[in-house]
């Protein structure tokens, strides 16, 4: 079994997941930011937007929770024709456009360096005991991720459970610091 089919099949599973379930694992993975993600020391969070279609972790709890808290909020939009992202500061939806992805991405608002992130809560659709992931598969967030502060922290947001081992890892993936499934919360390294 390699990348592609190990995506596949956990994109699969995920789209199984009944309406009912899908809602109850999105407010226990809330509950469990708000226990064990310390924002008292972050003042930028960099939050992927979700693709609903896919059945990706609802992040908007999340940003109203970051607002509530009065943290500044930054958001990733694919540059056209590269295979790189910006971000922007995110200060109200009025900003967004579903993309052809249906990524609800910033139409307008101001550029932020990568260099001034604390927080980036991190898209996957599975991920290991030692903190890699498998995305969509495009390395956009291993390039973001890349050029991150050395303090700042990432967090994965899965809805399922990890894998023993990934054992398709290659050099340029980054681990994760930690991720948060709706029933507990693994610390990597």
């Amino acid at each position: 079994m390699n990348k592609s089919v190990l995506r596949k099949v956990y994109l699969e599973k995920r789209n199984f997941l009944t309406k009912t379930e899908y809602t109850h694992r999105n407010q226990a993975l809330l509950e469990q930011f708000t226990d064990k993600i310390d924002l008292s020391r972050i003042e930028m969070v960099h939050v992927f937007l979700s693709i609903a279609k896919n059945k990706e972790v609802n992040t908007w709890p999340l940003v109203e929770r970051c607002w509530a808290l009065g943290k500044k909020v930054v958001v990733p939009k694919v540059v056209p024709g590269s295979n790189h992202l910006e971000h922007y500061l995110l200060e109200n939806k009025n900003q967004l456009k579903t993309s052809k992805w249906g990524i609800p991405e910033p139409q307008t608002g101001q550029l932020v360096a990568v260099e001034a992130l604390d927080l980036v809560l991190v898209p996957l659709i599975v991920f290991d005991r030692k903190g890699f992931r498998i995305g969509y598969g495009k390395g956009f967030y291993d390039r973001f991720l890349a050029q991150k502060k050395p303090g700042c922290k990432t967090v994965g947001l899965s809805l399922s459970t990890p894998l023993d081992n990934i054992p398709y890892s290659e050099s340029h993936d980054i681990p994760l610091n930690a991720c948060l499934t709706p029933y507990t919360q693994y610390v990597f390294g």
